[in-house]
């Protein structure tokens, strides 16, 4: 009987003690380098004003930010031309519907970039959070994923330090 009433109150202590992983606002973090895709990392830890302290030795840091980026080239020209405005019977504007065909052409034309990011706890190895991006069409979209990929560390921490209750 006592037997039981110890593996019964070990359980429950092990389900009372685990936590789900979160990132302590003040935690530091050393950016693995990933050709260059660290200082962009780094701009928008600061610019979005991500509560984490970045560290220059792997030794001193509480967690590990290990980063993929890709970059697709274009495969579509850069320039369609096409200056008629005409109106088809049913009222519809071919004109506007070519514009739209332009603009896509344009963003198909720019590339595509690929950025993932997993947070690992230094002390633990635990991946404490993992999150990809893809941006396409706009024109400096390496910075966009980095900015992308702190606004959702920046938000887990947040959530972390204010739990619902």
């Amino acid at each position: 009987m006592n037997r039981i009433i110890a593996l019964v109150l070990l359980t429950l202590s092990a389900i009372v003690f685990a936590q789900a992983p979160q990132i302590k606002g003040g935690a530091t973090v050393f950016i693995e380098p990933m050709d260059g895709y660290e200082t962009y990392l780094a701009a928008a830890i600061a610019k979005k004003q991500v509560p984490m302290i970045v560290v220059a030795d792997k030794d001193k840091a509480d967690y590990i930010i290990k980063s993929t980026v890709s970059q697709r080239a274009s495969t579509a020209p850069a320039v369609v031309v096409n200056n008629t405005t005409n109106v088809n019977s049913s009222g519809g504007n071919d004109a506007f519907n070519q514009g739209m065909q332009r603009a896509a052409a344009a963003r198909a034309a720019r590339g595509a970039t690929s950025a993932s990011i997993s947070i690992i706890d230094a002390h633990s190895s635990q991946i404490v959070l993992a999150y990809a991006v893809g941006k396409a069409g706009n024109t400096n979209q390496i910075q966009s994923a980095a900015e992308a990929c702190t606004k959702h560390l920046k938000e887990f921490m947040e959530k972390s330090d204010n739990p619902k209750k």
